[in-house]
Parts: structure tokens; sequence; C-alpha cells
């Protein structure tokens, strides 16, 4: 599903009140100390961002991070919901590869979400506060592109239909089971919405029951492939969420973690900063 509700997962969607957004303005976001994690994330265009995830960490704290599409920013993290600082481009590229080179190898990087989140602090810049600025365009690595987007074939078969009137009926009844499959999309994004780091896989499950299951040698995945959205479950808790599903991607299209000149070999959660060589000259 490639609706806005499908974009913003645990993030809400983009009815949050406007008085608890951070400064900004259209095709720009202003972050200061004070601004929230989850509403700054939510207020990211979805063409504008790669992947979101929060992960609880060992002290008991969160580490929540947002990748970027384009600019000089490749990613802003976060620290127990505040602003912590922002990752390079290069940072940014070798972070996502890296983690997703670990899972299409079948070591799902969420195992050791902790150790991958405390190499991605001690990597990241420290910013007092961030000005980001969308160009409006998206990549193959946005989640906008990842998501599917039911939309397209009911316009399609609108546009294709012609003067049938027995495919009008069609479609039209089709329009209607859409916009009911949209309204109960809709209820269960906001409900796993409300889902953060520490909440009892139990209460996940009474949201919705996974519609993937993956079994870890610690934990488990609970996954929802049609919003390209996982929890990673241990000891009874939710330790990590994410979107798009890495598990998905690795599965369907793993060229996606795919960049040139990647050192493979340094993909590891306290090496990634090192996995991307230099570009050769000439």
């Amino acid at each position: 599903m490639r609706t806005v509700t499908a974009i913003t997962l645990f993030l809400l969607a983009t009815t949050a009140v406007r008085a608890e957004e951070p400064e900004s303005r259209p095709g720009s976001l202003h972050i200061t100390a004070l601004s929230d994690a989850r509403t700054v994330i939510r207020s990211i265009p979805e063409e504008a961002a790669t992947e979101r995830f929060e992960v609880l960490t060992s002290n008991g704290g969160t580490v929540s991070y947002v990748g970027l599409t384009d600019g000089p920013t490749g990613g802003v993290v976060f620290k127990d919901g505040k602003l912590y600082g922002t990752l390079t481009r290069a940072q940014a590229e070798a972070f996502y590869s890296c983690r997703g080179y670990a899972t299409a190898r079948h070591h799902y990087w969420a195992q050791e979400a902790g150790r991958w989140a405390e190499s991605l602090v001690r990597a990241a810049q420290p910013a007092p506060d961030v000005a980001l600025q969308f160009s409006g365009q998206s990549t193959m690595k946005s989640i906008k592109a990842v998501l599917e987007n039911p939309a397209i074939g009911q316009v399609k078969a609108l546009v294709e239909m012609g003067t049938n009137p027995f495919k009008v009926v069609k479609v039209l009844s089709k329009a209607r089971s859409d916009h009911r499959q949209r309204e109960f999309d809709e209820d269960m994004l906001e409900e796993l919405g409300e889902l953060v780091p520490g909440d009892s896989e139990q209460r996940l499950a009474d949201v919705l029951r996974p519609q993937d299951l993956t079994f870890l040698e610690q934990g488990i995945v609970m996954a929802y492939p049609k919003y390209s959205v996982e929890f990673l479950v241990n000891d009874g808790k939710i330790q990590a969420l994410q979107q798009p599903s890495f598990l998905q991607i690795a599965r369907a299209r793993p060229a996606m973690f795919y960049a040139p000149n990647t050192l493979w070999s340094s993909c590891t959660p306290e090496k990634w900063v090192e996995a991307v060589r230099p570009v050769p000259q000439g």
C-alpha cells in the first residue's frame, strides 16, 4: 500500500497537530533540540525518506533514525526522542547497505539492534539543530517507491474501461471495496503507530496478528508485508520496529542494498563506517 497513511507507520498519520510540529515551510524542515522525534519523522515526505526505525537500547532508552534520499544530510539520529545529530550522505548509504547486506545473508540486522544503534550514535555528528530541504523527487530507495499503491490499479482501470457498461459497474464496485479496505488499513496503521519499543508482544498481536513470521536465534520478527513494516520481538517485548521491512526487501529486491565500492567485509555493527571506499579518480 503506497498511501500516505501506509508511509507514516509508527510515526502516525499526517493528521498530527500542527502546533506540535517542528518549524517548517513547504519543501523544508527545521529540527531543533526541542523537536519530538516522532513528530519530526512523520513530517518528512515519504519520497524524501529511505527508512525509519526505532530501537530499544540496552539501558532502556530509544534510538530513532530516518534516512534521507537526497541533500548533504544523509540521515538524522535521535536519542530518547530528541535530536542528537546527523550522518553524511556516504555514512547513511553505508549504514543502509551494510544492514541490508547482513539481513540478506540471513543475519537480520536488528538481532543486534543495540550494537548498530550504539555505533550509529558514535558515528553521528552532534547537532543543536538541523535544516532540511526536500526536492520533492523520489528515488528507488525511498519509502514511497518501496510501498505499493492500490490507487494505481484503480485509476488505470477507470482510464481503460471505455464505454463498456459492465466494466463500469465492475470498476465502481471495486472502488467501493477499495475504499472500505483503505479505511481498515488506516485504522490498523493508526493502532500500529501507537506501538513503541518496550511495548508487549501481546499488545502488538492484539492490534494485528503477523502476516509473516521469522524465527531467529533470539526472538522473532512479526512482519506486515502489506505495509512493509516489521517488529523485532524478544522476551515478550518489542525491541525494534522498522519501515520499510528489510526482510521483505532482502527476499524480493536485495539489489536495493547494493552500493558501488562497498567493502562488504566491513559491514558489521562496529565497522560499517569504514565500508565505503573512496571513489577512484580518473
